[in-house]
């Protein structure tokens, strides 16, 4: 499973495209999460456009998660998948939910995106989270495979709301656990995804965070708690992707990919 904020079709849009088409083609994941994606309807869309010739079938949502920008979310799996369900998180945050025929299992995946993304908007995430994970629980109470999410929250693995959604701390009065793939399984490094290693991004540290070197880990993928669903779903690895290895990454956000084992019943 892939992780990317898109970063909509911003320059230079066509050599980045370019390089997500070509690097999806080499990691060939079976499910992707993605946000900041821009698009009109479940035809006309940037997730659509980039995957579909790659045989992907996609779900999008126009919603955009940010009343400043048109940009939608999107699921995208090399399997049959059904309708898309949604959600407001609050505070601008959305959250979209779709299942994927896997063979004879199927497999609720999410992608997600609460806002806001300053660091002093920690209090709206928070609240975000507890919507997220009640929703998304509800959603598969009855489910046979563990749900997962893919999303970009914003938030450092040590803030409230990640801590949260882990099971290291409780949020308005409750507890939840989730698996956060990286931390579980990850490759050694420090999992950043939003660095002014990447170029895009760069400029962006010291205008915006007085961090030249700013780098953090705010990109995600969960997979529901053996504690709430069966044990059917291992992660046996996941790491950073889509750095551009020396070249041109495709977004101003580095991926993450996960790789996570569905043990049959």
């Amino acid at each position: 499973m892939l992780q990317l904020n898109l970063w909509g079709r911003s320059p230079p849009y066509a050599a980045r495209s370019a390089t997500f088409q070509h690097s999806i083609g080499q990691l060939k994941p079976d499910l992707i999460t993605l946000q900041e994606v821009e698009g009109r309807d479940s035809t006309d869309n940037q997730a659509v456009e980039l995957l579909e010739p790659l045989g992907y079938e996609v779900r999008f949502d126009p919603r955009p998660g940010r009343k400043d920008f048109e940009w939608g979310m999107a699921i995208a799996a090399r399997h049959p998948i059904g309708d898309l369900e949604f959600t407001d998180l609050g505070h601008g945050g959305v959250a979209i939910a779709a299942r994927v025929r896997l063979g004879v299992d199927e497999l609720r995946v999410c992608s997600a995106c609460p806002l806001g993304w300053w660091p002093t908007q920690e209090a709206q995430r928070e609240d975000e989270c507890v919507k997220l994970d009640g929703w998304l629980t509800a959603l598969s109470h009855n489910d046979k495979v563990p749900p997962v999410i893919g999303g970009d929250f914003d938030a450092t693995p040590d803030a409230a709301s990640i801590r949260f959604l882990s099971g290291y701390q409780s949020l308005h009065g409750g507890s939840t656990h989730w698996i956060d793939a990286f931390a579980s399984a990850g490759d050694g490094s420090g999992g950043y995804t939003w660095s002014a290693d990447n170029p895009f991004m760069a400029p962006k540290a010291t205008a915006t965070f007085a961090e030249p070197g700013h780098r953090r880990r705010i990109d995600y993928v969960f997979v529901g708690s053996p504690f709430k669903w069966p044990p059917r779903a291992i992660v046996r690895s996941a790491s950073v992707v889509l750095a551009g290895d020396g070249g041109l990454p495709p977004s101003d956000h580095f991926g993450v990919m996960a790789d996570i084992e569905i043990v049959p019943e």
